[in-house]
Order: C-alpha cells, then structure tokens, then sequence
C-alpha cells in the first residue's frame, strides 16, 4: 500500500511538473511576443509619414476646465502644422464628453485651432465618440457626407498603429502623422497599446461598415427611449 501511495505521489509531481513547464512555456512566449509588438508599436509610429489627403482627423483625447489637456494640444498643434504645409484642406477634430470632460473634445479641440489661426471653414467637430473606433466612425460619417475618401490620422505615434487598423477597417484610406515629444510618461502608454494591439490582432478586427456612426448610435438610444416612455404611456 505505502510502495502504491508512493508511485501515484511520484507520477502526480510529475504531471505538476509537466505543467508547470507547459505553463512557463506559454508564459514566455506570450511575454516574448508582448516585446515584439510593444517594440513595433513604438518603432510604427516615429517612422509613419503623412499623405496629401481630404481631411486631417484629429483622434481625441482629455479636456480640462481651461480646455484641452497639454496631450491633447499636441496633437491639435501637429493637426494644425500639417494644415499649414498644405497636406490636406480641413481638419476633423472628434471626441465626445468623457467622464471628467466639461466640454466635448472635438467642440474644445475645434475652439483651440480656432484661436490659433485655422479658418472656421477648415474645421469640422464630432461630439459624441467615446473611443478611438467610435472617433473613426464619426470622422468617416462627416468624410462621407462631404465625398472625402483619403485622411490623415493625428494621434501619439505609439497610438497609430492601431488607430490606421481601426481605420483601414472601417474603409478609410489613411496614413499616419504621431505626436513623438510628449508631456506623456511613454513606457506605460506603450505597453498599453501593445496589449491593446494584442488583444485586438488575436480577435481580428472586423470590418465597420454597418456600425453605426456615433451620433446615429445616440439616435438609436433616444428613439428607444421614445418607445419606451411610449410603452409607459
């Protein structure tokens, strides 16, 4: 009995021992793939170039009581760059109200180009994403309505390779223009991206072209709300 006991110990520490092999292996082919992209995340967005395009989209980011945050400005200062050296006619700011935003980032971002120079006829705001797809999906409804195909994405450069993803999802052709000097603590944001980029490579992006704009998804939610009360009523 005890010689058995010592046998099913023997062969259960192996088996542990297997699996945590197995585990360790899948631990650090994860972590070295988490490395690769964190470093092409990094590397993407300092050598991406900007096209001639219709329409400089300005991807959001926070808005403080003064206005737009010191992160937020540069990429509204790179926007702004870009349209001053002639790459494209119109500026597309986007961005909704956040959960510490007093104003709308493409409302605040719109006003903070305006008191630097650029004609109100070269801005447009989106005001009601919440996120970087929903950014996209409003820029692409105003590019829409105006017949305007080609754009140029302006974010931080560790933010543009999943931004140009997301983009070339949704059927925009885009090229890229990253913020690389930053107010921002880079290492963090980086690795954020990359398991951002992770996460999203391992679901498959999917194509956007029967999701809902954002403000057409605020319609939805105020005509449910209709029927609801309707329904109360």
């Amino acid at each position: 009995m005890v010689e058995l006991l010592g046998k099913d110990a023997t062969k259960f520490r192996v088996a542990v021992v297997r699996v945590a092999a197995v585990l360790a292996l899948l631990l650090l082919l994860l972590l070295s793939l988490l490395a690769g992209l964190y470093c092409y995340t990094e590397r993407f967005g300092r050598l991406a170039q900007p096209q001639p395009a219709d329409a400089i989209i300005v991807l959001g980011a926070a808005v403080w009581p003064q206005g737009p945050s010191p992160a937020f400005q540069e990429r509204l200062l790179l926007a702004a760059e870009l349209y001053r050296q002639g790459y494209a006619p119109v500026i597309i700011v986007t961005g909704g109200v956040g959960e510490y935003n007093p104003t709308p980032e493409g409302e605040a971002g719109k006003n903070f180009l305006l008191a630097r120079g650029i004609p109100a006829s070269a801005l447009y705001a989106e005001t009601a994403s919440r996120n970087t797809r929903e950014n996209l999906l409003g820029a692409r409804s105003i590019m829409r309505a105006h017949g305007w195909r080609r754009a140029i994405i302006v974010t931080h450069d560790f933010h543009l390779w999943r931004a140009l993803r997301e983009a070339e999802a949704m059927g925009i052709e885009a090229s890229g223009a990253g913020v690389k000097e930053t107010v921002l603590v880079r290492p963090p944001l980086v690795l954020r991206e990359a398991l951002a980029n992770l996460v999203s490579l391992l679901s498959g992006l999917h194509r956007a072209d029967s999701l809902p704009s954002p403000a057409e998804r605020l319609g939805q939610k105020d005509q449910l709300a209709l029927l609801g009360a309707a329904s109360l009523s």
